[in-house]
């Protein structure tokens, strides 16, 4: 049977100390998310997801910003 226990405020603090830390947080959430008994099994893999996103998202900015620094180079060199 099992029981859908809340996380405490306790365990809320930790968990936002660790997944600020560089490195750890990715670790971490990945082992969260693995982990089919752990309590914080959904946050982990919305927070994964979410930093993906976000990732990819500046990925493409930065792709446009260099496209055009290059572009705007070439024909300044004209």
């Amino acid at each position: 049977m099992e029981t859908n226990q809340t996380i405490s405020l306790k365990e809320w603090i930790i968990t936002i100390i660790l997944i600020t830390l560089p490195i750890v947080n990715i670790i971490m959430l990945i082992i969260w998310a693995t982990d089919k008994q752990e309590r914080r099994n959904t946050f982990a893999k919305a927070y994964l997801i979410v930093m993906g996103c976000v990732f990819a998202f500046i990925f493409v900015i930065y792709a446009v910003i260099f496209f055009f620094a290059i572009t705007f180079g070439l024909m300044l060199g004209q």
